[in-house]
């Protein structure tokens, strides 16, 4: 009997399957109807409707709703079961022109279509991770939008204008991990920053108070006023007032177990105290990522190490884990030279590599924050730095003295992986 892909086990059709893109996977389904049966559930599993800026028309409503309603109709019999392509759904991705139709030369969104689009979302049972980009348009234009979205939903992705997060909570309450991607800058929208009292806060977010586990967002979300065990802060904390009290307020009112911030390199104790004090922002810190940005040398990353190491020791914030690195600054623009005919350009001389003593730097964070199990350093960003400036180390008492071990990279990444799962009970 001669062996066809189809005969191979299912279990092993999946993983090869997996590895085919979505239009290849499109050929495949072309070539019979127990390839069409094979290649379906990975077409559907993570679609985008929309992003189609240079097509004419109304061609992108009218993708989206084509798509829904062939993830509606029944399916044929030869296919399996009838919700068998609705249930493949695992990923979607809707962008802001895919419910965009005009209207006397006016662009507007469709009802109707938004109307179908949430009837999808409520009955994807398989539905993990839904990405929306100027959602507060499709509550709008639809009210009702995603009321019944289906639990399935645990990771909402948000980019430019949303709606409120009692109306986002309401219409996505199963939701763990929720992610903002700013739409056309760095700054934080009005509806951000300008909020009532944490107490209102807390009340209006419903089943996110008890169900919210990850926010990865640029910037400070202070509606968001309920525990959050792992926060990301992206967009770099810088030398400004306004900017650090927002940040500050965010953490107390999410109080996280694990943090990853990226800060200026140049933030100074004060200011990092500022934002990290450890009994009213995050007294039940236990794992944190800092990014000094912009750093302009190696002198300016071991500063920022200490500067980093001091604010603990101050704070006496009761983290097991630590992982310090940092970014290159931006160098200047310099004038170009006019080269004259046969001149050739001279390279120019790189500066000397200087090597960073790691070791003492970690035994230095050791001494000053005293819980500390594991740290991580990664300065080989630094201009000027030699290769290879990262390292792992286990922290460990011993006698009235604080010992650093280096470990393995393969050991450390493992570490970091296990912390950044860190719970309120660990």
């Amino acid at each position: 009997m001669p062996h066809t892909l189809f005969s191979l086990n299912y279990d092993v059709l999946t993983d090869i399957l997996s590895y085919l893109a979505p239009q290849d996977a499109t050929q495949l389904a072309l070539a019979s109807r127990a390839a069409y049966a094979l290649a379906l559930p990975r077409i559907v599993s993570d679609v985008t409707l929309g992003g189609l800026f240079h097509k004419p028309g109304n061609s992108a409503v009218a993708q989206l709703t084509a798509f829904c309603n062939f993830l509606l109709s029944p399916a044929p019999a030869w296919l399996g079961a009838p919700e068998s392509r609705l249930d493949a759904l695992q990923n979607l991705s809707v962008m802001r022109d895919a419910l965009r139709v005009r209207k006397n030369g006016i662009w507007t969104v469709d009802p109707t279509a938004t109307a179908l689009l949430s009837t999808v979302i409520a009955r994807a049972r398989n539905l993990q991770k839904l990405t929306l980009w100027g959602s507060d348009v499709l509550f709008a234009a639809y009210p009702d939008f995603a009321s019944d979205s289906s639990p399935s939903i645990h990771t909402l992705v948000l980019g430019g204008d949303v709606p409120s997060l009692p109306v986002l909570a309401h219409a996505f309450p199963h939701v763990r991990t929720l992610e903002f991607i700013p739409g056309g800058g760095s700054c934080a929208p009005d509806w951000a920053i300008f909020t009532a009292n944490q107490l209102t806060d807390a009340t209006s977010l419903g089943a996110w108070q008890e169900n919210i586990d990850h926010i990865d967002t640029g910037y400070p979300v202070l509606p968001l006023a309920c525990p959050v065990r792992r926060v990301d802060l992206r967009n770099p904390l810088v030398s400004d007032t306004y900017m650090l009290f927002c940040a500050r307020e965010f953490l107390r009112r999410t109080r996280p177990v694990v943090l990853s911030a990226s800060v200026s390199a140049d933030l100074t104790e004060e200011e990092m105290s500022a934002v990290l004090d450890g009994e009213v922002v995050a007294p039940g810190l236990r794992f944190l990522e800092l990014e000094g940005d912009r750093c302009k040398g190696v002198k300016e990353s071991e500063t920022f190490v200490t500067n980093v190491a001091n604010t603990l020791s101050a704070l006496k914030v009761p983290i097991l884990g630590l992982s310090l690195s940092v970014t290159p600054s931006i160098p200047a623009m310099s004038v170009p030279h006019v080269l004259k005919w046969g001149e050739s350009p001279e390279p120019k001389p790189a500066p000397p590599a200087e090597s960073l003593d790691l070791m003492k730097l970690a035994r230095t964070v050791a001494e000053h924050a005293r819980s500390l199990r594991f740290l991580s350093l990664d300065l080989s960003s630094a201009p000027g730095a030699a290769k290879g400036e990262k390292a792992w180390f286990r922290v460990y008492d011993a006698g009235s003295k604080r010992e650093v071990e280096r470990i393995s990279e393969a050991e450390g990444r493992e570490v970091e992986r296990t912390m950044r799962a860190f719970n309120r009970w660990d």
